[in-house]
């Protein structure tokens, strides 16, 4: 067991080497890797805010949908896209979007991490790849069970119920994240994990009470806060287009003012 980065454990890998004239990667001042990093950040947090944007539109939609045909709203995890021709209607594109968004973050994080000149791995990068497997697993689960809904093999609710596990490791896993980081760096990802307990927990009460449909569109709200707030980390942390440390990473003001930034701007 190595040190690697701000006191972050990693564990020596015999992984791939790379050729004596591979360039590798830009590094930042703080040491970290800009190029497949500022990338899988990137991927994860379109990722969030598209499927979060999408679940409130249909959302909305159904609701006044509904008003206009005398129908009662009922919610459910993934709603299909009936506005477009043909069998194109009944594509689970949410889901889709989850797979290939994970799939994105899985292969740059990868990537990034496994060719290294030291071959050192930080285990906080296989706590990035447990989240984005999860999140790809939830796709799949939502294809399965939007696709065997007919055959009545699973009881109604399952699909909140892996969806809410999914938020739920997420957010054991950003909590996980903070051992050893600086006070900044561990704030700005006690936000991150305390978004995904509320995207588990607005799961949970939309289950229990479908018939609302501010429900979806509170769940929607907090996924998408999760992919602007991960831009806004991404920034903080990595700097892009400085090769200079804009942010203190262990001053009591950075840490006071990034907690301005989410409560405030970022959250409305």
């Amino acid at each position: 067991m190595k040190r690697y980065g701000h006191g972050l454990d990693v564990i020596t890998l015999p992984i791939l080497k790379h050729p004596d004239n591979w360039s590798g990667p830009a590094l930042n001042m703080s040491g970290r890797m800009v190029g497949e990093s500022m990338s899988g950040h990137i991927a994860a947090s379109l990722t969030w805010f598209f499927v979060g944007f999408i679940y409130i539109v249909l959302a909305l939609r159904r609701h006044y949908t509904s008003q206009l045909s005398g129908h009662k709203f009922f919610s459910s995890v993934e709603f299909p896209f009936d506005f477009l021709p043909g069998r194109l209607h009944n594509l689970p594109f949410v889901a889709l979007f989850k797979i290939v968004g994970a799939l994105v973050f899985l292969s740059l994080e990868l990537h990034g991490t496994l060719v290294r000149e030291s071959g050192c791995v930080p285990t906080s990068v296989w706590q990035h790849e447990t989240m984005a497997t999860i999140f790809l697993m939830s796709g799949v689960a939502d294809i399965v069970l939007l696709k065997s809904k007919s055959l009545r093999l699973f009881p109604d609710g399952t699909d909140y119920l892996l969806f809410g596990v999914t938020f739920g490791v997420q957010a054991m896993q950003f909590t996980y994240h903070l051992d050893g980081r600086p006070p900044l760096s561990a704030r700005l990802h006690a936000f991150q994990a305390l978004l995904a307990g509320l995207c588990a927990v607005s799961l949970a009460m939309e289950a229990g009470n479908r018939r609302q449909a501010m429900m979806p569109v509170i769940r929607g709200y907090f996924i998408m806060m999760q992919g602007t707030w991960m831009m806004h980390l991404m920034f903080i942390l990595y700097h892009p287009g400085s090769e200079e440390l804009t942010w203190d990473l262990h001053s009591d003001e950075s840490v006071t003012l990034a907690s301005l930034i989410f409560h405030v701007p970022h959250g409305v």
